[in-house]
């Protein structure tokens, strides 16, 4: 059957069972799926005779899925990549992310949307155009070579400022175990048909220990800030960036928190509170990588947060006044919403304080470690758990919780640090 609609062209094929038609010249087809539902699909030609012969095979092709029980509808990786991270985005906005393996909901975090849009990245490149139901064991097993030779690859230009030339086992733990789970999803979703789900990930083999400052390098650390911060006295912008990241760098280094979870804290997620030793102290309310918490800063620290909060109170009116261009500089209402506490010259929310950070460890010449390994602001969530480990007045349990980790993460990365002559000693009672 031939014919005409607007100019188009369509025509049934094997009895009906097929309809082959065109958009703006473009041949595309119609397939019976069954139960009165239909699939459309692009042929992506111009020539008829060669469309004709794409709509029987594609017809011939859905026959031989549905006897073999695989999916009807072949999905590329980076499709099924996309409706994933679409649903977390989705579930992140409700405030909640239910575990298959959990009764509980917890909440799917800003840090760990980030996470999926930045490893899926590396996935969509290197399998987005595969079949989800063509991933088996042997693609995520080559994933890592792939991925262990991507930034070598490219060129030195093209390189993101923070990369990392080697990526640690865990990362390539996380990203693999990323990819299982984004194909457990799809396989729930009859995407992979019967195909039998991967198990292949990759295991860290060494528990690399994070670089954490020493005392020394600590306390050389907060002088030179205090130092770069004086020597500014003509431009107010650099010098209050060289204050707030005096207070940042403190309040990292006393309380554990991770460097994502400080950036979004804004001030309505601040508790003041008298301890059991009378001492007016700050909790805050984060919403990190591992859900929703409260972290406790060390009393002697609550005098950062002060601080922060005075310097916040005196550059609102700079934040909100109208610029010489008419534009405002700082949204009122915006504030009332995002009232951050750790806010950028302009009044905005913390992008990364890194640079700063870099060239005060660059002046002081404590960029590396004993092994060489880079610090970075993460170091002072790491500075903290080793000190607090060192003193020994607060148990494992209590640390773990306060940093949002297992103890078992604390024991593997920082135990170390507890000498035999302090664990002697708290063993002693």
């Amino acid at each position: 059957m031939l014919g005409k609609t607007d100019g188009e062209f369509e025509e049934k094929l094997l009895d009906g069972k097929v309809l082959l038609f065109s958009r703006s010249g473009i041949f595309q087809v119609r397939l019976y799926k069954g139960e009165r539902e239909y699939i459309y699909k692009s042929l992506k030609t111009r020539d008829v005779n060669k469309a004709r012969e794409l709509a029987i095979r594609a017809h011939y092709e859905l026959e031989f899925r549905k006897e073999e029980n695989l999916p009807l509808q072949v999905k590329r990786f980076s499709e099924v990549l996309n409706e994933y991270e679409k649903l977390r985005e989705s579930q992140h906005k409700r405030g909640t992310y239910k575990h298959s393996n959990k009764a509980n909901q917890q909440q799917t975090s800003v840090y760990m949307l980030r996470q999926i849009v930045r490893v899926s990245k590396f996935w969509h490149e290197y399998c987005g155009k595969k079949a989800v139901d063509a991933i088996d064991n042997s693609v995520l097993r080559e994933y890592v070579d792939w991925r262990r030779d991507y930034y070598l690859r490219m060129p030195v230009e093209k390189r993101p400022k923070n990369h990392s030339m080697n990526p640690a086992d865990k990362t390539l733990e996380w990203e693999t175990t990323f990819a299982l789970t984004v194909l457990k999803y799809a396989t729930e979703r009859g995407y992979r048909g019967n195909k039998p789900q991967p198990s292949y990930r990759h295991k860290a083999q060494l528990a690399k220990t994070r670089p954490a400052f020493t005392i020394k390098e600590y306390s050389r650390l907060y002088k030179a800030i205090r130092r770069w911060m004086h020597e500014e006295k003509d431009n107010a912008k650099w010098r209050y960036t060289r204050e707030l990241l005096r207070d940042y760098v403190l309040v990292l280094a006393n309380s554990g928190m991770r460097v994502g979870e400080a950036n979004n804290l804004r001030v309505g997620d601040i508790e003041k509170f008298t301890d059991g030793r009378g001492r007016e102290n700050y909790a805050f309310d984060v919403n990190g990588k591992t859900g929703k918490r409260q972290v406790i800063l060390r009393a002697t620290a609550k005098r950062y947060v002060d601080r922060t909060l005075e310097r916040n109170a005196k550059w609102r009116e700079v934040w909100e006044k109208t610029g010489q261009d008419g534009a405002k500089r700082h949204n009122r209402k915006t504030a009332q919403h995002d009232d951050w506490l750790f806010r950028m010259p302009d009044g905005n929310k913390i992008i990364t304080l890194i640079d700063q950070f870099n060239e005060v460890l660059r002046r002081e010449n404590i960029v590396h470690n004993a092994d060489g390994e880079k610090y970075t602001l993460y170091s002072l969530r790491h500075f903290y758990a080793v000190q607090m480990l060192r003193h020994g007045k607060v148990n494992v349990f209590d640390i773990a919780k306060n940093m949002g980790t297992s103890v078992q993460i604390i024991e593997q990365y920082y135990g170390r640090h507890a000498t035999p002559f302090l664990l002697a000693t708290n063993l002693g009672g």
